[in-house]
C-alpha cells in the first residue's frame, strides 16, 4: 500500500511506550468515574497498548481507534469525556480528526489533547488553533502525562463548589457544553431540575431518573425546548434535586440528544461553511 495515498507517513518518532517514572503516580479519585472515559487514536497499537493499560490502571474505560475516521464514529457512538489523539496517521491525520470533533454539535466541547511524537511549535501552534485543550509529546513521563490529563479533566468539570456530579452541582455551560450537561444529568440518574440562565434566557429540563420528563423555557416546551437548549454556547447551570412527575420524552434520552444536534448541525450547515460539520 503507498502510504503516500492514503495520509502522511509513519510518526518519525513514536515510540512503544512512554518514559517510566520514579516518583508515585497522581490519584484520579477526585475525578467522578462517570467522567473516567476516554478515547485514544493512533495508528500504533503498541503504543495505544500502552496508553490503555496507563489509564485502565486509573479506573479509566478506555476506547481505541488506529485513524482518525474510525476514531470520529466511536467518539460520536460512546461519547468519551477525554481524546487523545496522535497526529500522524493514515487518512485523516490528527489534525483533520480535531477538525471534526470540533465541527459536531454532541462532541465539539469533549477535551482533546494530541499526544504526538511530531513535538515541534509549528505542530503545537496547529493544534492549539484547532481547538486542542493541549498538546503532549509522546517522550512525556508518564507521572506528567496524568497530571495534564488530570489537569485537564478538572477544568473541563466545572462543577462548582461541589467538584462533582449529581444533586446541587453547577457550573459553567461554556465548559461542558448542553450536550454534556444533559448527559451528566442522565449517566448519574439524578431526579430533580436543571436550571439554566444566560443573560435574559432561561430554561428548566426536569429529570427523573436520569431521562427527561418535561422541559421549558427560550419560548418552547417539550422535546423543542430540549433542542433549543442543545444550541446554547454560554451560561450558568444549577441542579436541584426533587422528586418529578411525568412521561419521558421521546423514545429515549440518546434519541432526542442525537436528534436535536443532528438539527443543530444541520441549522449550522444552512449558516454557511464556518458553521459546517465534516
Amino acid at each position: 500500500m503507498d502510504s503516500s495515498e492514503h495520509g502522511p507517513p509513519p510518526d518519525p518518532y513514536d515510540p512503544p511506550d512512554l518514559p517510566a517514572s520514579r516518583s508515585a503516580l497522581p490519584s484520579f479519585d477526585d475525578i467522578p468515574q462517570v467522567l473516567r472515559q476516554v478515547l485514544i487514536v493512533d495508528d500504533n497499537a503498541v503504543f495505544r497498548g500502552f496508553v490503555r493499560g496507563l489509564l485502565e490502571g486509573q479506573g479509566f474505560t478506555v476506547y481505541e481507534a488506529s485513524h482518525g475516521a474510525a476514531g470520529l464514529t466511536l467518539a460520536l457512538e460512546k461519547r468519551p469525556w477525554l481524546i487523545l489523539t496522535d497526529i500522524l496517521m493514515p487518512g485523516d491525520d490528527g489534525f483533520e480528526f480535531c477538525r471534526k470533533v470540533r465541527s459536531h454539535s454532541l462532541i465539539r466541547q469533549t477535551p482533546l489533547l494530541f499526544l504526538s511524537g511530531w513535538d515541534d511549535s509549528k505542530a503545537r501552534y496547529q493544534g492549539l488553533e484547532l481547538g486542542a485543550d493541549d498538546f503532549i509529546s509522546k517522550d512525556t513521563p508518564v507521572r506528567e502525562l496524568l497530571i495534564r490529563i488530570q489537569l485537564t479533566m478538572k477544568r473541563h468539570m466545572a462543577l462548582g463548589r461541589r467538584g462533582a456530579p449529581g444533586p446541587g452541582m453547577e457550573g459553567q455551560l461554556e465548559v461542558m457544553g448542553a450536550p454534556g450537561v444533559l448527559q451528566m444529568c442522565h449517566l448519574t440518574r439524578l431526579t430533580g431540575v436543571l436550571m439554566v440562565e444566560s443573560g435574559t434566557r432561561w430554561m428548566t429540563i426536569r429529570f427523573r431518573e436520569g431521562e427527561i420528563v418535561g422541559a421549558s423555557g427560550d419560548e418552547h416546551e417539550g422535546a423543542n425546548a430540549v433542542y433549543a437548549f442543545l444550541a446554547w454556547e454560554e451560561g450558568r447551570f444549577h441542579f436541584a434535586p426533587g422528586q418529578q412527575r411525568g412521561e419521558r420524552i421521546g423514545p429515549s434520552f440518546a434519541e432526542l440528544v442525537l436528534e436535536g444536534c443532528r438539527r443543530l448541525d444541520e441549522a449550522r450547515r444552512a449558516a454557511g461553511p464556518r458553521g459546517e460539520p465534516a
